[in-house]
Parts: C-alpha cells; sequence; structure tokens
C-alpha cells in the first residue's frame, strides 16, 4: 500500500502568521501570499514544515496523504477501497509526461481496475464545485532532483503542484521577472519532476508579474493585463495580474481549455491562453450559450490585431464551446474563405490535438454533414456554401460560425448563402482589419444587433497594434522607402513614365500604353527590375542573412513574380529564392508553369522555410527546403502565413486597407532577441502616403508601422543614455584598466545604474544590428565598442559562467566589431579570472584598492549567488554582503576599511565553502574541537561517529524542514553527551548553543540515515 499520514485538522495547525516567515529580500512572496488568501481568491497558505509532513521525501511532489483523501472523495463509487486508490496514485507516480498530465487534470484518469468492468475516468480536481478542492499554497518548497532547489512559491490543487512562482525583488541592482522566469527555465531540468504537473511557471517582482511555459524563451512569456472577474486598479499592473492568474475559477479554466500542446515539424510545444483570448472566448460563451437571445443578440465581431492570435482563439473557443452542456454537443463550423487559410487552420488544429474534426472535403460533402446533424467541429471555406439549400442545420441554436478573417468571409452571395443555411444559428466574425464602407460593412455583417436598432461595433475592447506592441506579442514595423525615384504610387507613375519614355514619339508612347497599363509597362521594365533587386540583395546580405533571418519580396502578379524570380536568383543563388504562386495551367503561360511547386512540395516548403538555414539540429539536416531565404510571391501567404523568421518584407505592389495591413504584417511576428523590429522597404512609394491608404480611425487603429529613421532616433537616444551613466571626467575613454575599473566601480555602487545598464545594452545591440552597416552610424562605432567591451567585462566579473569572447547572443555586427576592435586575449589578461580558494586574496595584493574592492565584491557576489540557492547557511553571509555594499553606496564605509570588511567577509564565505565540502563526520568534529581544544583528533572523531549513530535513530528524509524534530533531536544529543561523553569537557558554559550548532550542521548537510561519508 502507498504511505498514507494523517492529515486531520489536529496535524494541519492553524498556519503562522506569514509576516514572520519573510526578510526584506522576500517581501514579494508575503505580498503575493497575503493576497491569494484573500476571501476574494480563496487560497490557504501552509507553511513548509506542515508541507513537507505531507511528503515521504525531498524527492517527491506530490503531496499523497492530501491526494489520496482528495481523490476519494471526488470518486466515491469508483475508488471503493484503499486499492483502488493505490492503483491510481501508483499510476499518477509513475507518469513524466506534463502533456498527459494535463489530459488526466483535463478529463480524469482512464482505468481498468477488473478485467470484468469497463474502464471508468477517475478526476482529479471537481470541475464544477471550486470548494470541492483543497486550494494550497506554500513557500520554500524544498525539491530534490539533480541539484537540491527551492522554488520560492508552489500552488497545488488537491495535492497535486500546477504553478511554480518565482520571486525576484526589483531595488536589487538587476534581478527583475526575467531572473525569476530564466531560475524556472533552470529548475525545469535539475527538479524536472515538479513540472510534470505543471500548468504554467511566474515571474515577478513588486510592480511586474509575466508567466509562461518554463523553459521556452523569454519573448513568450506575457503579462496579463486583466483583473476579470475582479475589480482591480488597471495601473496596478502586478495586482491586476495576480488576480486574473490565480482567480480559482479562472485557473481551472486555463486547466480545461486553454492549454495546448502544439505539434509542428516533429517539435512540441506548449502553449498558455493570452489574456485578450481568454476574455474574447468568455464572451463568445456568454452569448452561444444563452439560448433565450435571439439570434440577432448571438452575435458579434471581435477585432484583434494581425499576430494577435485570432486562430489559436477560435481553437480555444471551439474547444470550449464543445464542452459547455447548455450546448448539448454543437455544431461548430470554423469558416475560412481562402483555401491557403484553411490549410493554415487545419495545421493549428491537427497540431493541438483537437478532437471531432471534420474537415469539409467538398460542398456535397459539406452539405451532408450539417444535414446530417453532424456534431463537433467543420472546418470549412465559405466558398462550399454557394448554393447551399436554406435551413440545411434545421435552425438548431446549437449551430456556432467562427469565421476568420471575417472582414472577406461575409459579403455578396457567398455570404448570403452562409446566413440562410445556418439560420437561427450564433455568428461570431474574428478580424485584424475590419472594413467599414458603405458597401462593405464588417460590423455590420458580424455584429450585434442592439436593442436600439443599432449594430455594436465589436465585441469587447478591440486588441490594437498598440496593445500588442506593448505586450510584446508583435515586434514594431519600421519602413524605409527605397529608390524612390522607382517609385509609382499616385502622381509618382506619369513622372516616371514621361522620365523613361518621354524621349520617344507620341505615338510610340501611345503604342506602350494600349499593349498593357502605363502601371504595367513601368512595373516590369527590365531596368527597373535589375536596379530594385540590386538594392535588395545588398540590403538582405548587410541586414537580414547575417543574424539568420528571411525574407519575403511581394509584387503585382505572376510574370512579375517571375522577373523578380530570375533576377534574384542569379545574384543569390537558385536554393536561396523561391516563387510561391497560385497554379492555373489553363491560364499561365510556360514561363510561369515553371515556377509551380505543386500542392505537396508547396507545403514542403512553408514549414521548412521556418527553420533557420543554418541549423545544426539532426532532425533538420533532411530538410532541404530550409535554405530557402527569400520568397517571392504576389498574392498567395499575403494573410495567414505566420513566419517568425520572416524580418524584411521587399514591397513593390500597390496594396490598400486591409490587404496592406495584413501584407506588413508578416514580418511583425517576435522570433528571438535579435529581432527587434520587422522591416518593411518600400518600392511602391505607399507609406509616404500611409493615411491615404488605410480608410481606418488612427486613434483605433494604433501606430502599425514606424518610419526608419526612427531607429536611428531610438539608438541616438540609447546610446546618450548609456554614455551619460560615466562622466568623462571620472571615466576616461582612453580604453585603460582604470578606466574600466572606475566604470564598473559606477555600475555597482550608483543606484539602478547596473540594471540601467545591462537592460539598455541589450537594447541598443539589437539597435545596432538593425542599422549597421549605416554611413550614419560611423561616429558611433568606437564609443559602442567601448560599451561592448565594458558589457563583456561586466558580465565575466559579476557572472563567471558568461563567456569572454563573442558569442551567438551578440549577433553578427557585433561578432564582428568585437573581432575587429577588442582583443579577447589580451582583455583576459587584463581581468583575469579567480577562483575563491587560499591564494584569492594573495593574488590581489598588489591591485589598487578600488580594482581591489571590485574583484573582490565581484567573487562574493558570484560565488553567494550560487551557494545561497543552494544552502540557506550562506544566507548570513548574503547579507552581510548587502549591508558593506549597501554602506559603500551611502558614503559611510571607503578605502581601507571597505577592504578589510571585504576581506573579512572573503575568508568567511571561503570557509563556510571549505566547511560545507567537508564530510559530516569531519565538521561534527570540527565543532566538537573547536568546543574543547584540548581533546584529541580521535576523541573527536569518536564524539561525532556517536551523534550520527544517535541522529540515525531520529532523523528522516526531509527531517530539517519539519521544525519537530529540532527539540527531539537536540534532546537526544544533549543526553548522548551528558551521558557517555561527559568527562570530555564539552558541558561547560552554554552547552545548548553547542548542542544547536550540531543540529545545524546535520540540518545544513540534510543528512540521511546511512549517509555518514556525505
Amino acid at each position: 500500500m502507498v504511505e498514507t499520514r494523517d492529515i486531520s485538522p489536529g496535524y494541519l495547525t492553524t498556519p503562522p502568521t506569514v509576516a514572520r516567515l519573510f526578510n526584506e529580500e522576500t517581501t514579494v512572496e508575503r505580498e503575493i501570499i497575503e493576497h491569494l488568501q484573500t476571501p476574494a481568491l480563496g487560497w490557504t497558505y501552509h507553511s513548509r514544515e506542515q508541507v513537507a509532513g505531507l511528503r515521504p521525501d525531498e524527492r517527491e511532489v506530490l503531496l499523497l496523504p492530501l491526494l489520496r483523501e482528495k481523490l476519494k472523495a471526488l470518486n466515491p463509487v469508483i475508488l471503493t477501497d484503499e486499492a483502488r486508490v493505490d492503483a491510481i496514485i501508483i499510476k499518477l507516480r509513475a507518469c513524466r509526461d506534463n502533456r498527459q498530465w494535463l489530459a488526466w487534470l483535463q478529463n480524469g484518469v482512464n482505468y481498468q481496475f477488473d478485467p470484468s468492468e469497463k474502464a471508468k475516468d477517475v478526476r482529479l480536481i471537481h470541475f464544477d464545485d471550486l470548494d470541492a478542492n483543497e486550494w494550497w499554497v506554500t513557500n520554500q518548497f524544498p525539491v530534490e532532483g539533480n541539484s537540491s532547489r527551492r522554488p520560492d512559491m508552489v500552488l497545488l490543487i488537491n495535492g497535486i503542484p500546477v504553478v511554480v512562482i518565482e520571486a525576484k525583488t526589483a531595488s536589487r541592482n538587476k534581478p527583475d521577472w526575467r531572473e525569476g522566469a530564466k531560475q524556472l527555465g533552470m529548475y525545469s531540468a535539475e527538479i524536472d519532476q515538479l513540472f510534470y504537473t505543471n500548468a504554467y511557471g511566474v515571474g515577478v517582482n513588486e510592480t511586474r508579474m509575466m508567466y509562461g511555459v518554463p523553459g521556452r524563451r523569454l519573448q513568450f512569456w506575457l503579462q496579463w493585463r486583466d483583473p476579470w472577474p475582479h475589480g482591480i486598479d488597471e495601473f496596478d499592473e502586478m495586482k491586476v495580474s495576480l488576480y486574473g492568474l490565480f482567480d480559482r475559477a479562472n485557473m481551472l479554466d486555463f486547466i480545461r481549455h486553454f492549454i495546448v500542446f502544439m505539434t509542428k515539424d516533429g517539435k512540441t510545444d506548449k502553449v498558455v491562453v493570452r489574456y485578450q483570448q481568454y476574455l474574447a472566448v468568455k464572451d463568445i460563451l456568454g452569448r452561444a450559450t444563452d439560448m433565450t437571445l435571439p439570434p440577432e443578440k448571438r452575435r458579434g465581431l471581435i477585432w484583434h490585431t494581425q499576430g494577435s492570435g485570432k486562430t489559436l482563439t477560435m481553437i480555444y473557443a471551439a474547444r470550449s464551446l464543445w464542452e459547455d452542456p447548455k450546448l448539448n454537443q454543437p455544431t461548430v463550423i470554423l469558416l475560412v474563405d481562402r483555401e491557403q487559410l484553411g490549410n493554415q487552420m487545419d495545421r493549428e488544429l491537427m497540431a493541438t490535438g483537437t478532437e471531432n474534426v471534420h474537415v469539409a472535403a467538398s460542398k456535397r460533402d459539406l452539405e451532408a454533414k450539417l444535414a446530417g446533424d453532424y456534431r463537433g467541429v467543420i472546418l470549412t471555406t465559405v466558398h462550399l456554401f454557394e448554393g447551399m439549400p436554406k435551413y440545411i442545420t434545421k435552425q438548431r441554436q446549437n449551430v456556432i460560425v467562427m469565421a476568420d478573417e471575417a472582414h472577406r468571409t461575409q459579403e455578396r452571395e457567398l455570404g448570403t448563402y452562409m446566413r440562410a443555411a445556418v439560420d437561427g444559428a450564433s455568428l461570431f466574425g474574428f478580424t485584424g482589419t475590419p472594413i467599414e464602407k458603405d458597401d462593405h460593412n464588417t460590423p455590420v455583417a458580424w455584429g450585434q444587433v442592439k436593442d436600439d436598432g443599432t449594430i455594436e461595433r465589436y465585441m469587447g475592447r478591440p486588441y490594437t497594434v498598440t496593445d500588442a506592441l506593448r505586450d510584446g506579442v508583435v515586434k514594431p514595423i519600421h519602413w524605409q522607402p527605397r529608390k524612390t525615384d522607382w517609385q509609382l504610387y499616385g502622381a509618382k507613375l506619369d513622372l516616371a513614365f514621361k522620365r523613361e519614355f518621354g524621349h520617344l514619339p507620341e505615338a510610340e508612347q501611345n503604342r506602350l500604353v494600349s499593349q498593357s497599363s502605363t502601371l504595367d509597362v513601368l512595373l516590369k521594365l527590365p531596368k527597373r527590375i535589375e536596379q530594385i533587386v540590386d538594392d535588395a540583395v545588398i540590403h538582405f546580405n548587410e541586414h537580414v542573412r547575417p543574424n539568420g533571418f528571411k525574407a519575403m519580396l511581394v509584387c503585382k502578379d505572376k510574370e512579375t513574380v517571375r522577373l523578380y524570380t530570375e533576377a534574384l536568383r542569379a545574384r543569390l543563388g537558385g536554393e536561396a529564392v523561391m516563387a510561391v504562386i497560385s497554379e492555373a495551367p489553363k491560364d499561365d503561360p510556360d514561363a510561369v508553369k515553371a515556377l509551380y511547386l505543386g500542392e505537396v512540395k508547396r507545403k514542403k516548403l512553408l514549414n521548412e522555410f521556418l527553420i533557420p538555414v543554418q541549423s545544426e539540429m539532426p532532425e533538420h539536416q533532411d530538410k532541404e527546403l530550409r535554405k530557402v531565404e527569400l520568397l517571392v510571391v504576389c498574392d498567395m501567404l499575403l494573410t495567414g502565413f505566420d513566419a517568425p523568421i520572416l524580418q524584411a518584407l521587399y514591397l513593390d505592389k500597390n496594396l490598400r486597407d486591409h490587404g496592406l495591413l495584413q501584407t506588413i504584417a508578416r514580418v511583425n511576428r517576435p522570433y528571438n532577441e535579435l529581432k527587434g523590429q520587422g522591416l518593411v522597404l518600400d518600392y511602391y512609394g505607399i507609406f509616404d502616403h500611409l493615411n491615404e491608404a488605410l480608410n481606418y480611425r488612427p486613434e483605433e487603429l494604433g501606430d502599425i508601422a514606424f518610419p526608419f529613421e526612427r531607429i536611428r532616433e531610438h539608438f541616438r537616444r540609447q546610446f546618450d543614455s548609456l554614455w551619460a551613466l560615466f562622466p568623462e571626467e571620472t571615466v576616461p575613454r582612453d580604453g585603460s584598466h582604470s578606466a574600466f575599473i572606475a566604470a564598473m566601480k559606477i555600475l555597482r555602487d550608483g543606484e539602478g545604474a547596473e540594471k540601467t545598464f545591462d537592460t539598455g545594452y541589450r537594447n541598443l545591440r539589437v539597435l545596432y544590428e538593425a542599422l549597421q552597416p549605416d554611413e550614419q552610424l560611423r561616429d558611433y562605432v568606437r564609443p559602442y565598442a567601448w560599451l561592448t567591451k565594458l558589457y563583456m567585462l561586466y558580465r565575466k566579473k559579476f557572472y563567471p559562467d558568461a563567456a569572454l569572447e563573442a558569442t551567438e547572443e551578440d549577433a553578427a555586427r557585433t561578432r564582428e566589431l568585437i573581432r575587429q576592435h577588442i582583443d579577447v586575449e589580451e582583455l583576459e589578461k587584463a581581468f583575469p579570472t579567480y577562483v575563491l580558494d587560499e591564494h584569492f586574496l594573495t593574488k590581489l595584493r598588489d591591485k589598487k584598492p578600488d580594482a581591489k574592492a571590485l574583484d573582490i565584491e565581484a567573487m562574493l557576489t558570484a560565488e553567494l549567488r550560487v551557494r545561497l540557492d543552494q544552502d540557506e547557511t550562506f544566507r548570513p553571509l548574503s547579507e552581510k554582503l548587502q549591508r558593506i555594499i549597501d554602506e559603500k553606496r551611502a558614503g559611510t564605509l571607503a578605502g581601507i576599511a571597505l577592504i578589510e570588511e571585504l576581506e573579512s567577509l572573503t575568508e568567511a564565505v571561503r570557509s563556510a565553502v571549505e566547511e560545507s565540502k567537508r564530510p559530516i563526520g569531519q565538521q561534527l568534529a570540527l565543532k566538537i574541537k573547536a568546543r574543547n581544544v584540548a581533546l584529541t583528533e580521535t576523541q573527536a572523531a569518536e564524539v561525532a561517529a556517536a551523534i550520527l549513530d544517535e541522529a540515525d535513530k531520529h532523523c528522516f528524509s526531509g527531517w530539517w524542514n519539519v521544525s519537530s524534530i529540532d527539540p527531539e533531536l537536540s534532546k537526544a544529543l544533549l543526553l548522548l553527551v551528558a551521558g557517555r561523553f561527559s568527562a570530555m569537557g564539552l558541558l561547560a558554559g552554554d552547552v545548548m548553543e553547542f548542542i544547536g550548532q550540531l543540529v545545524q550542521v546535520l540540518k545544513r548537510k540534510q543528512y540521511k540515515p546511512g549517509s555518514k561519508d556525505a
């Protein structure tokens, strides 16, 4: 039988006052736990001592006795005896797969207890009754894995850990939520068993809380910006996130419907819902499930900007609608208006493992499904509704239509056929680019009819480009006019024609125009194509390709695609450039047909295009189409093609309104830290007349694109702010050793300087990569090299694991600059890496005071950062270092006195490190001999061995987290010393202080019976 322990009310005594459990560095923990315990959120705090009593050892993260009791309470008819409970617990403990665990949390564990019985679902959570579950929060939760770690906070439902929170104090120089998120990524590898059951992780400081999947890149971590259903001041960002993420009903909803696993190219990624997606789905459910409303009230238009995850929002909604009992197994129709969008939605649905999905193959297939009362999700295009009979769904109310790109899936005959066929259904449209014209109006087509007869424009609050930029969901788009003498927008068309052909007789000019339009003549002019391609290739080679990004060229039609493809291939090579066009064999000339890929190859290309050309991953080596770096298109891929690796779009097509917005949004997807923005190189001349090309209200649309000059302005401002951190009268720019010591002293002594420099330099590096090579940056290159050198030294000094060399993180242009301007070997000699050993201070003997103090502080900071994460006994030393730093900054500690304090602390830390490495018997013997120096080493070892023998009788795995063990163990050791060793002089003075020291040694080493050599 699986071990059980008493979890009766008598065992779980009243928790201690939370405030007593924290020191100055853990105020974030205290605030979060206090909020979680409010009636509004309803979590219960349990100390780590109480929680430890429910764990057989620190490798086990499930609270087994609590889980056992909840399993029996939630499944009284199924789990009729302890053997059945044991069977489920054994199955749970054996599972190491997060996807499987979340499926069990959502649907229960399907288990056949006896061959004569059918398999039954054993539920782990009660989704319909919040109070039927146990909602626990604990802090400083020790876990033994590949390393010993202690996450700051863990949230558990029914004894199952579902959220891990790592808190950082923003006022402490550099640490912020990112440090917490990075630490969770490290934990997910080192104590992976804590993350088998994990829903999501949280990194937080006093002002901001971010959530995400531990181990994923930080750009995929997001801020929850809505406290629904609680009323919280929107300016209190951390509290807004706290109440939105940890509302108990919200959390159950997240676990049940809003965490998906997406498999693409053989790689599976976990995705957690964004707040705007969640709120949109709740709005849809609120209307679609209210059968008292007439059809015109069960409608709505959701405006979420391009790149904000509309496709996934529709999938979340489909899953939630399907499982809502009020809808009684509905028919959910996901409507797209173009085949390629259908392919994308198809891939997304299949990638998330969404069940009960049917992809309509033809008009006849769709009609048969709808007429046959199909229940589940149907994916179809609006074109398959053409000619569909009226009322084919028999005016059922539990039919829900959700249309992607609703600004196109609506008008004229196709929209009329669709609405007549599903009369009585709920209708919801999604758009990132709504159209509001007299003959084409997205809100009119999809909006709810209000009581006064007017049309609701949007359901909920639009999620605009400004919102998406603020949240980091998309990257800003910067545009740059290129080859302006060849731009053809508006009046420039006639000017260009006159320039190129004005010398010809008027009859010859008329003949050219009669054969084709003026626009076509100029667009396809070989001279123009050649000059634009030359410019695009230079830009691609200098700005896009070096950092592993890719690009797309958009032009007017298939013939223009052919011309550009041939010219680009001549310069970049055949395998680097690929055209993607629709195929119409009856209409296209042979030269265009030569570009055909066929459906299979096209799909393969679009999947492999997402892979970096230089990828060294074994599973990518047979993906030859990953070597395609530049796509040439005219109509395809302008919508629905989600390729984060795309950074640059070369635009030579007259686009307007929603078409322009959708096209340029291809380059706004986040990819990595180096992709600070998407770039649009405008060869047609649209962006000089952007307001004319877009028929939207500016206050609603937000800033869709910025002039490229803004990047230069941003670079200059960012550079100036960093440069000003180091006044030249204090920090000369002569490259000397003393100058860099002075600069690093400013970073350590100035309030907030270190964090400002670390964040600011990383931002400056991204901007430098976007601009360089740039003639206007010429005067900044050497100063930027100086800042780069300082950043390398700062990272190496205070984060010794960092490499003192150019890394992939530095990006192509910065790596080149490091090679040209920074002698890394010389730098290593001037600023060597030290080891904290008995020779450390000796090596610093001849250094100047400032340099010496900086080296000692850097060493202690790095050493204690690592040690404190593993051993709580280093905390007093860490706090002493912080006090020294605070006094230094306040000006009350300097010069020789400062160095003496640091040297003293260095010896204390070194001794603590050395002591922590000794076997526990030796550590105890040292304490014993210090108590009575007259004892021989043999006598001290004899006492130490006896102490370990006695400890074996009282200790067990995890005992060091159970406060009730200390008095029991102390009493046993006192009786041992007073009885067997009374003649050894160990009882003089404060004997309990001495016994306490022995107990602390046992706790620090986390002594387990039989581990005497540890």
